[in-house]
């Protein structure tokens, strides 16, 4: 009879004295715990390679398109972010006017807007000016202003913080990016000779995918920001240039970005009237059913193809377990994953 494989293993398990067995079993847990201390502690570093690692990914379908046509990368490059600075400051140049404008225009209004909240419904519920009054000058005390001023403080200093890591987000984008070859060569070099065609075959698809859905996410977080700069034009809400570009970043995250932008625009417009607030709340409602029904399963069923249900559960599935980041990268995560299984999971399955 065939000895089964799995004896000797049981056997020399079995027959290891006790004390031996102690000491692995002690070591392995302090194995476990000092990379679970060391994965808590460099969570930052690692959301910041990982999200760089995204953009040098979308970036690179750009600049691989340029090296294909005979350019060199590092021109390709060159050319991508001057690109990309010009833009931007492009932008910048255009909206700072916008914003100067409206800012100018708030604070002429300002007694305005003052004068009709006091005289609403909402003001007489506490009291009408002077009730309000009183609340405040028993809200300013010495300890609420020292806890005020303590969380103006951490504001600040979580800013410039999260300002640093943007930074270096863009830097390591770069450096990986510039690095993007022999990046992939060593990484598909870490598997068997054998195995190393269908890798290689893998990598690319995912790379690709991950690639697509940025691209596709650019374009649908650019389509939302016109549209909603259009309507608040045809609506007269104010500051529609700033919103605009708040919408278009905030609709880049999957599912309750653009209703987060819908929030926003809408409480801007309640100022105006509640008339306008209710055609901002109607536009925006039927602009997300279309972006969610057509524009969005459109665009990433060309990219990733991606369902809507499985886009929805792996934005939960994202979101729930890593906030913000989980929520941006659990489509094209998904999509990785789920290749894996196409390509390797899958065919053993069948083959066994």
């Amino acid at each position: 009879m065939a000895q089964k494989p799995g004896l000797p293993l049981r056997r020399s398990l079995a027959n290891t004295p006790p004390l031996t067995a102690g000491v692995l079993f002690g070591a392995g847990l302090a194995v476990v715990s000092a990379a679970v201390w060391a994965v808590q502690e460099l969570g930052t570093v690692i959301t910041a390679l990982v999200v760089a690692a995204f953009l040098a990914v979308g970036l690179e379908r750009i600049v691989g398109g340029m090296t294909k046509r005979g350019m060199p990368r590092w021109l390709a490059m060159v050319l991508l972010f001057l690109g990309v600075a010009i833009v931007f400051c492009g932008g910048i140049a255009a909206i700072i006017p916008a914003i100067a404008r409206e800012a100018t225009e708030f604070i002429e209004k300002a007694p305005t807007y003052y004068q009709t909240f006091m005289d609403s419904t909402l003001a007489d519920r506490f009291g009408g000016e002077g009730g309000l009054l009183k609340r405040a000058e028993g809200a300013l005390t010495a300890a609420n202003m020292t806890k005020v001023f303590g969380g103006v403080v951490g504001g600040v200093a979580s800013f410039f913080g999260g300002l640093v890591w943007t930074v270096t987000t863009i830097l390591l984008a770069i450096f990986i990016l510039a690095s993007y070859v022999q990046l992939r060569q060593g990484m598909v070099r870490l598997f068997a000779a054998s195995q190393r065609e269908q890798t290689d075959r893998i990598i690319d698809g995912i790379l690709r995918q991950i690639g697509s859905y940025l691209i596709g996410a650019l374009a649908i977080g650019a389509l939302a920001g016109i549209s909603s700069w259009i309507f608040m034009a045809i609506a007269g809400i104010p500051y529609g240039a700033l919103l605009a570009l708040l919408v278009a970043l905030l609709d880049l995250i999957p599912q309750i970005g653009a209703t987060i932008g819908a929030v926003v625009v809408t409480l801007v417009a309640l100022a105006i009237s509640p008339m306008t607030a209710l055609a901002s709340a109607i536009f925006f409602v039927a602009y997300q059913q279309l972006e969610n029904w057509v524009i969005y399963p459109t665009v990433m069923r060309s990219a990733v193809k991606v369902s809507n249900l499985a886009a929805i559960v792996a934005v939960l599935v994202g979101g729930t377990l890593f906030g913000v980041v989980g929520i941006v990268l659990s489509v094209p995560v998904y999509a990785a994953i789920r290749l894996i299984g196409k390509e390797i999971v899958i065919p053993r399955l069948d083959n066994s």
